[in-house]
């Protein structure tokens, strides 16, 4: 999703982001080079475990933003815990 703000590019990708890798990378690579501001939005714990299975996620959801802040191409990180919407909110 992209949209324009205070004339601002806003660019917005999501997922759980429970074992990054270098496709994750270069997601946000891409994503950043799409606008001036990328935020990425991070499932809940409870919302992984609902779509992946009783045994995930592997790292819990304060780990996964902690790594995801440290990203460069990263401005914010917002989360989400709904099914039936996409409704962020700050972790």
């Amino acid at each position: 999703m992209k949209r324009i703000l205070d004339k601002k590019s806003i660019v917005f990708v999501n997922g759980c982001f429970d074992i990054l890798h270098r496709g994750h990378i270069e997601l946000f690579k891409f994503a950043k080079s799409q606008g001036d501001y990328l935020v990425v939005g991070v499932d809940t714990d409870e919302r992984v475990s609902r779509s992946k299975g009783p045994s995930r996620p592997f790292n819990k959801l304060h780990d996964r933003i902690a790594m995801l802040e440290a990203i460069k191409y990263i401005d914010k990180v917002v989360c989400f815990d709904v099914e039936s919407e996409l409704r962020a909110q700050y972790c």
